[in-house]
């Protein structure tokens, strides 16, 4: 449903540019905590052996 909703809309406008930013900052945010994430684990892996 909210695809014919997103067909409809002209692109370009301020409402597209300001979803387009925040899953940008969204993917940013996620990659950045993954990347921790696996930094932590390898450093514990490798302290273990």
């Amino acid at each position: 449903m909210t695809d014919m909703a997103d067909r409809d809309r002209k692109p370009g406008t301020e409402q597209d540019q300001w979803v387009v930013a925040r899953r940008g900052k969204n993917i940013a945010i996620f990659s950045t905590i993954i990347a921790l994430a696996v930094l932590f684990f390898v450093i514990t892996i490798l302290r273990m052996s």
